[in-house]
């Protein structure tokens, strides 16, 4: 995790879950593990777990490189967002990012993966939150929708 993120990853691990500790060293066959833990219910203990282990993996790894931005995470300063729901989506983000990565075995930023399952979290935070609308996202996936959320994100 190298650009804007430093200090929102930290925080973002801690306040995931603490069963991550600093100095356990994260296989990459275990950071797929947690990705579909998380994938399967981000909000549950185990799903929390899950994202702290992704970040830490990723905050520690040398063989894989994240991104955040506006543009790719526009989560940031949403209005009517719980800490607990950031937190969620950008572990979704970065379990997204960090998967297509190590399937490829290719160190680059991928945050189209990011943000298609940060697209998927969304959806099922709002499953258990109604009320939870963050226009930015909305958007994203209706321009996923028409094809356009590649390029978009692709473009400068």
């Amino acid at each position: 995790m190298k650009w804007l993120a430093i200090p929102l990853l930290a925080s973002a691990a801690l306040t995931v879950s603490t069963a991550a500790p600093a100095d356990l060293v994260i296989t990459k066959e275990v950071a797929l593990k947690a990705i579909g833990l998380f994938r399967d219910d981000p909000l549950s203990e185990d799903g929390r777990g899950a994202a702290a282990i992704i970040v830490t993996f990723v905050d520690k790894s040398h063989d894989v490189v994240v991104g955040l931005s506006k543009k790719v995470f526009p989560v940031f300063d949403a209005p009517g967002v719980s800490k607990n729901e950031t937190n969620a989506l950008m572990a979704a983000f970065i379990a997204g990012n960090l998967d297509s990565q190590l399937l490829r075995g290719v160190k680059k930023d991928d945050p189209y993966a990011g943000d298609l399952q940060m697209i998927q979290t969304y959806r099922q935070l709002q499953q258990k939150n109604p009320k939870l609308k963050i226009p930015a996202i909305e958007k994203m996936a209706e321009m996923e929708q028409r094809g356009e959320l590649k390029r978009y994100l692709s473009s400068k």
